[in-house]
């Protein structure tokens, strides 16, 4: 199982360094606790004492709205995953700043906020869920106990937890190292583009691995919720406008390529089809790129173009 904590303030959200590493160690050397849950994402949402930045006065106010609605937990039962929104009150928002180090009065004070967020699980657990709670908490109160009394042990803990977390995903296969929640897309997405490369999230070359794709194939699945049956070419339309264009045509070159292909790979992940606009648009924009990658000296010009060939492959195959 895993266990996330995370931190939220009004204007930042992201791994903290000594709160996120609570996670890791609560969990070292856990017991099996059952199958029902298999990951658990826990966000702690600070308060913030203000005055927000000028341009932030209406974020400020919901995240405070939202912080006196705590604490929530959502059971996702058929994915096997937990959230838990709760208030803490471990530091102020405006406190929270990067630092290279763990603080051992805060990892001390965040294990009882976790812990105890953890127990919020115990009504929502059905008698058919398999998942041992008190196992669990008993594991967490016994680590509690563990936590040593120096900073610079607790340190030399968490760099040898965050070696051991490496050297288990360096072990991962491609596809697992992607983490991908299958439920999210096309029963046949991952038939119709049966390579890791195209769901790779951080390779600028794979149709959603740069911003532009990112950005687009979120926005496509939110639309497509309320538009199922509408054309590919209204939502590009839309989400052009929404970016500051008044159509799709003005966009930089670059941008405009990257975002029809990521439109029409959206519609293979999504939709588990691609229609011939989305697909003659993004063949067209492969076949620019091409010819770009062609002329170009640069270092990863045979990765580019080995991304364009796999591209244009799946494209080509989908339309016959």
């Amino acid at each position: 199982m895993k266990l996330h904590v995370m931190a939220k303030s009004y204007d930042s959200y992201g791994a903290h360094t000594t709160l996120t590493a609570i996670g890791r160690f609560l969990l070292d050397d856990a017991p099996e606790v059952g199958e029902a849950i298999g990951e658990i994402t826990l966000t702690l949402h600070f308060p913030d004492r203000g005055p927000p930045r000028p341009t932030l006065k209406d974020l400020f106010a919901l995240h405070g709205a939202h912080r006196a609605s705590l604490p929530k937990l959502t059971f996702f039962r058929a994915r096997r995953k937990v959230s838990i929104a709760v208030a803490s009150e471990l530091m102020d928002g405006r406190d929270w700043h990067p630092s290279p180090r763990l603080s051992l009065p805060l990892f001390r004070r965040g294990i009882d906020e976790v812990i105890a967020a953890l127990a919020l699980l115990r009504p929502r657990l059905k008698a058919s869920d398999d998942f041992d709670l008190p196992a669990l908490l008993a594991h967490c109160e016994a680590m509690r106990r563990r936590i040593p009394d120096s900073e610079d042990v607790l340190q030399e803990l968490e760099a040898r937890s965050r070696a051991a977390a490496k050297r288990a995903f360096d072990a991962l296969s491609p596809w697992e190292k992607l983490d991908i929640d299958w439920a999210d897309f096309h029963p046949q997405a991952r038939t119709m583009l049966d390579d890791p490369f195209f769901w790779d999230g951080t390779d600028d070359f794979a149709p959603h691995g740069n911003d532009t794709g990112a950005d687009l194939l979120s926005a496509y699945r939110s639309w497509l919720k309320r538009h199922p049956n509408d054309p590919s070419e209204r939502f590009l339309a839309r989400l052009s406008a929404q970016w500051g264009y008044s159509d799709a045509s003005p966009m930089d070159d670059d941008v405009h390529a990257e975002a029809v292909i990521a439109l029409a790979f959206a519609n293979l992940k999504l939709r588990g089809t691609c229609d011939e606009w989305p697909r003659a648009q993004a063949l067209a924009a492969l076949a620019r790129q091409r010819q770009q990658a062609e002329r170009s000296t640069a270092p990863l010009r045979e990765e580019r173009l080995a991304a364009i060939d796999r591209q244009q492959h799946v494209l080509c195959q989908t339309g016959e």
